[in-house]
């Protein structure tokens, strides 16, 4: 009778395996998506990029960027133009853009919002929301620059986008205000 139940629990746990082995293999991992992002039908993407104030003169304004290059800007606030502007870029910027996602594995990213940070925190400090929508997934990461937990994948992955679709051309040169467009720290410096 031991050697039954032994063998019918052996049998169960192989059962089991067998369902989880199943599940990952039909919905795939997080860590296998990124991958697929530069296979997706462009038509089907949307990146969405929406930087914050800070305490001080950090420009404000949303760019969303969809699959055949399309790009609206909304300025905010500490930017050369205020309000909605349109623009295009190249379906291969698009896919450089998808790239800088894969690099940065954003589809695993968690969120580094001030409230939720697990380390060091400065305060008065910009956010940047970034959204992307690709294969069906919708996936978007809060990242508060007092933060000091984001990986440099993220902070390369938000420099990427502003340089790809171009946002100094309506945020103006923030190169003189500081990195990206701060006004009181370099992101890669160590505190």
């Amino acid at each position: 009778m031991r050697r039954y139940l032994i063998n019918a629990a052996f049998i169960a746990g192989l059962t089991c395996l067998g369902v989880v082995m199943i599940v990952f293999a039909a919905y795939g991992t997080h860590q296998d998506q990124p991958a697929k992002l530069m296979e997706t039908d462009l038509n089907r993407v949307v990146i969405q990029f929406d930087r914050s104030g800070c305490y001080g003169n950090c420009p404000s304004y949303m760019v969303t960027v969809y699959g055949d290059g399309r790009l609206e800007y909304e300025g905010k606030d500490n930017v050369k133009q205020k309000g909605t502007a349109q623009a295009h870029i190249a379906t291969a910027d698009v896919r450089a853009l998808l790239s800088n996602f894969e690099k940065a594995s954003f589809l695993t990213l968690s969120s580094f919002a001030r409230e939720s940070c697990t380390c060091t925190v400065y305060t008065d400090m910009p956010t940047v929301v970034t959204r992307l929508e690709a294969n069906g997934i919708s996936h978007r990461v809060e990242h508060y620059y007092g933060c000091r937990c984001a990986p440099e994948a993220l902070w390369d992955l938000e420099a990427a986008i502003d340089k790809i679709a171009r946002t100094e051309q309506w945020t103006g040169d923030v190169s003189k205000q500081g990195p990206l467009g701060t006004t009181c720290f370099n992101p890669k410096e160590s505190f």
